[in-house]
């Protein structure tokens, strides 16, 4: 926090791509117990500030408080899947000492957001061991000479433990990677198979046409338009296309289908991207 440039620093057991512990505990929803599975991380205090989450009931747990120890904050998915109608001051099983719920944030993606949101609960314990650093400048050699200082402040207070410093959208990044990879490798093959096609059905107009040349010139000596010598040209090339469409479309619509069903937010199929 002494450097000039460094805004805000907080500890998480969470950043983008960590994994995040699935914990399934019993919960006491208005009398009744009932099993939960979630997912969980500790955090300071300053996490939600620095993350931007919105809060919808409650507080926030406080770091300067003791009696804030066994605090925790949850979602509103965590809620639905509990049952909490009142969820302030619930209580969740952890030993003799269950955690309390103090706040509700509104959901957000923790993880890729090819998964649907999960039950979340975040806890007021100090194991949180990533470092998530705020910076207020964007010129380049500051913030290379930042990396340097941080770099050496962290490693003086844990010389055996090598510091990794990463930006928060590429941890982000890091998340799809294999998406991306998809969608260049998919991109690349569907241009390669549009030009090979366009070429052979280039090839076999040119040598159709060729084939014709005198009944394209007796056709035009005897008054046929253009546009219906072209339409003699093209009716065979078009029957061709419009039997290869009826083939791909449901082929294309299904694979589509499977693919989209490994997401849990996606795009509804229109009849009109194919007719397109």
């Amino acid at each position: 926090m002494k450097q000039a440039n460094v805004e805000g620093v907080v500890f998480s057991e969470y950043y983008p791509g960590e994994m995040i512990s699935g914990w399934g505990t019993e919960v006491n929803v208005e009398g009744e117990k009932k099993v939960v599975e979630y997912r969980t991380f500790c955090a300071e205090a300053g996490f939600f500030d620095l993350m931007g989450t919105q809060l919808v009931a409650g507080r926030y747990f406080e770091d300067d408080l003791v009696s804030d120890a066994n605090k925790v904050v949850v979602n509103e998915c965590f809620l639905r899947e509990s049952g909490f109608s009142n969820p302030i001051g619930g209580k969740i099983a952890r030993g003799e000492s269950p955690y309390e719920i103090v706040g509700v944030v509104k959901d957000f993606h923790f993880r890729p957001v090819n998964e649907a949101i999960e039950p979340l609960v975040i806890r007021n314990e100090g194991r949180a061991y990533e470092a998530l650093v705020q910076l207020k400048t964007g010129n380049f050699k500051a913030l290379q000479q930042t990396f340097e200082n941080i770099r050496e402040a962290a490693s003086e207070l844990s010389p055996n433990f090598p510091v990794d410093v990463t930006f928060f959208d590429r941890a982000v990044q890091k998340m799809y990677v294999s998406e991306v990879k998809f969608q260049r490798i998919f991109t690349l093959f569907s241009l390669c198979a549009i030009a090979i096609s366009c070429l052979g059905i280039l090839a076999m107009s040119l040598f159709a046409a060729q084939q014709r040349v005198k009944e394209i010139g007796i056709r035009k000596v005897n008054g046929a338009k253009v546009s219906e010598i072209l339409t003699m040209l093209n009716k065979d090339f078009v029957k061709w296309v419009v039997a290869a469409f009826v083939i791909a479309t449901p082929i294309a619509y299904y694979t589509m289908i499977s693919w989209l069903e490994n997401f849990a937010y996606k795009t509804s199929l229109n009849w009109w991207i194919f007719a397109l």
